[in-house]
C-alpha cells in the first residue's frame, strides 16, 4: 500500500485493511479551512500533495503558524487524547490532495489495540519538537533565516523546487509584515538562491538556502526522519 503519505504507509496492514473501505481521495483548495478553535472534527486528513498550517490566532485577528503538515503526516494530532475539538485552525497553504477518513473510525481503532497509538505517538512527537523549534525560531531568528526554513520545511513536503506562495501568505505564516518579507526574497533573489514571479517561488539554488536557513530546519527534519525509522 503506497498513499503518497508516509504515515498512513506506516500503518500496520491489518489496520489498513479495516480502513480502506471508508478512506476518501480528496481535493484540497488554497485557504481551505480544516478545522477552527473549538470547532467538532469529522474527518482526519493525510495530505499527499497539499500542505497544512497550523494557525495560532490571537484575540486582535493576528496570526501565525505553529506547525506544518503536508505528506509525513496528518491533521488531527489531537485524536490521541480522544478530544474531537481541533485546538487551533489547520488552513490550506498549499492546495493539493489528501486522504481522509472518519474521525470515529479512525478512534475506535486506538480503543481496540496499541499498535496505532504507537504509530501515532511517534508522529505526535515529531510535530510537538516542529512546533517547539518554530517558537525558538520565531524569538531568535532573523527573518531572512525564517523564511529560508519555511521554503525548506515546504518543499520537503512537495514535489519540485516551485512552491506557490505569494509573499501576504508567508507574510500571515511568520506572524511579520509583508513588506519585511518582499525584503527578505528580494536578497535570496539577488544572491541567485529563489526566483519569484506572481505568486510563485522556484528555488534555484537548494544548497544555498539550506546554508542562508538557521538550525531549526535540520532539527525538525531529523525528528521526521526518526519518527519514519522507529516505525519501520
Amino acid at each position: 500500500m503506497l498513499n503518497q503519505n508516509t504515515l498512513l504507509d506506516l500503518i500496520p496492514e491489518s489496520i489498513y485493511a479495516k480502513w480502506a473501505p471508508e478512506l476518501e481521495y480528496t481535493h484540497l483548495t488554497l485557504g481551505k479551512v480544516l478545522a477552527e478553535p473549538g470547532s467538532i472534527v469529522s474527518h482526519i486528513y493525510f495530505p499527499t500533495s497539499a500542505v497544512i498550517s497550523w494557525v495560532h490566532i490571537l484575540e486582535n485577528g493576528a496570526s501565525t503558524e505553529i506547525a506544518m503538515i503536508g505528506c509525513e503526516g496528518l491533521v488531527g494530532f489531537y485524536l490521541l487524547s480522544g478530544a474531537s475539538q481541533a485546538p487551533n485552525r489547520a488552513v490550506v497553504q498549499i492546495a493539493g490532495q489528501a486522504i481522509r477518513i472518519r474521525f470515529s473510525t479512525v478512534l475506535q481503532t486506538l480503543q481496540e489495540g496499541p499498535a496505532l497509538q504507537r504509530i501515532l505517538l511517534r508522529f505526535n512527537q515529531a510535530l510537538v519538537t516542529q512546533m517547539a523549534q518554530m517558537a525558538v525560531c520565531n524569538r531568535h531568528h532573523t527573518l531572512d533565516q525564517k523564511l529560508c526554513r519555511l521554503l525548506l520545511l515546504t518543499l520537503d513536503r512537495q514535489a519540485g523546487n516551485t512552491l506557490q506562495l505569494t509573499h501576504e501568505m508567508i507574510s500571515n505564516m511568520l506572524g511579520v509584515r509583508r513588506e519585511g518579507v518582499s525584503n527578505a526574497a528580494s536578497r535570496l533573489m539577488k544572491a541567485g538562491v529563489i526566483n519569484y514571479t506572481r505568486g510563485r517561488i522556484t528555488v534555484l539554488d537548494h544548497s544555498e538556502l539550506q546554508k542562508r536557513s538557521c538550525e531549526c530546519y535540520g532539527v525538525v527534519k531529523k525528528a521526521y526522519e526518526r519518527m519514519k525509522a522507529l516505525s519501520k
